[in-house]
């Protein structure tokens, strides 16, 4: 069997069938490198200019909710545009303190919701979030306001904002750093509230020792050597000394208060010693209304010759009394006493 030629015509029309197919196919879109954000979230995926923003996303495994929106339109082919956002849609609430607001956004942040909701944030209020975060459905913010406090620490006081709860943490914020015997007002786990007065006490503990006298004692010894109701001191009394030491509390650098731990006798002191005396006297002379006769009768009769015998023992005088014109005659007598208790008399 004979096959037919294949006419000029026919390979013509074929080579412009082919060109025209390839001209189509490169005039239907380019390949290009789409960069898609969402919620912060950066994602690449490759697309072509003839698909819409829903096409790519799909591509991406990337889902939108109902309330979702993007940029450009879900149903917009790409284009020559080579980013897509998504914009989320959510429905938050707002606190600060007793006040409570819900608000709804697509594609919002945290401050955003804020502002949405009417209030504020600057340097006297924060939140539990990061402001430029994007919002997710269902989320709580909730808005802390700052107050003043008073610091008083290391000799000065300054006025403080804060958004601490409690002294501990505000101290912290404050970068305070305490040491172990340091004493804090309020205490630590106490809440801050306006107006609130901090006080730091630096507290430090030394040891110090003194030197302290120690009084001496007095002692009595009687002895007959001297007459009843005298006295004579016979050793000077000398005090004596010890070395004591205290534990002293030292607040902001100023001594507070002291502890005696414990002392020592270094030097015993020299008690005083008072010698008294117990020798009795004899009776006295009977009264001058008596009769010259009766006090006659009554006159010593010793002699002078008598004190020289005392002497000769060894005895010395004690005490030597005058008495006058016992018997009228305008004479008298000396009573003597000796260091061994003995009296003499002596006619004058």
């Amino acid at each position: 069997m004979k096959r037919k030629p294949i006419s000029v015509l026919g390979v013509i029309a074929l080579v412009l069938a082919i060109c025209a197919t390839m001209f189509c196919v490169s005039g239907c879109g380019s390949d290009v490198k789409v960069k898609i954000n969402d919620s912060g979230v950066t994602t690449e995926a490759d697309g072509n200019t003839d698909m819409t923003v829903k096409e790519i996303l799909e591509k991406a495994e990337i889902k939108l909710g109902d309330k979702d929106e993007t940029e450009p339109k879900a149903d917009e082919k790409l284009g020559d545009k080579t980013e897509i956002t998504v914009k989320r849609y959510a429905k938050v609430t707002v606190k600060n303190g007793s006040d409570e607001k819900t608000v709804e956004l697509v594609g919002g942040t945290v401050e955003d919701a804020v502002k949405k909701a009417g209030f504020k944030l600057d340097d006297s209020v924060s939140c539990d979030a990061d402001k430029a975060s994007y919002l997710k459905d269902g989320m709580t913010i909730t808005l802390t306001n700052s107050i003043e406090v008073s610091l008083t620490v290391d000799g000065k006081t300054t006025k403080c904002k804060t958004q601490a709860e409690t002294v501990k943490a505000f101290l912290e914020e404050q970068k305070v750093n305490l040491g172990k015997d340091d004493e804090v007002s309020p205490k630590l786990d106490e809440k801050i509230k306006e107006g609130s007065k901090v006080v730091v006490k630096r507290v430090e503990y030394k040891t110090k020792t003194e030197k302290v006298s120690v009084d001496y004692k007095t002692e009595e010894q009687e002895s007959s050597s001297l007459a009843s109701g005298e006295t004579q001191v016979t050793q000077e009394g000398v005090k004596g000394e010890k070395t004591v030491t205290y534990k002293v509390k030292y607040v902001d650098g100023k001594e507070k208060s002291k502890e005696k731990v414990s002392e020592k006798v270094t030097k015993e002191p020299v008690n005083k010693i008072v010698t008294v005396g117990t020798a009795v006297q004899s009776s006295a002379v009977e009264a001058p209304h008596q009769s010259q006769q009766t006090q006659q009768s009554q006159k010593p009769q010793q002699s002078s010759s008598a004190q020289s015998s005392q002497a000769s023992q060894g005895k010395t005088v004690v005490s030597k009394q005058a008495v006058y014109d016992c018997d009228g005659s305008g004479h008298g007598y000396y009573v003597i006493k000796w260091s061994d208790g003995t009296e003499t008399y002596e006619e004058f």
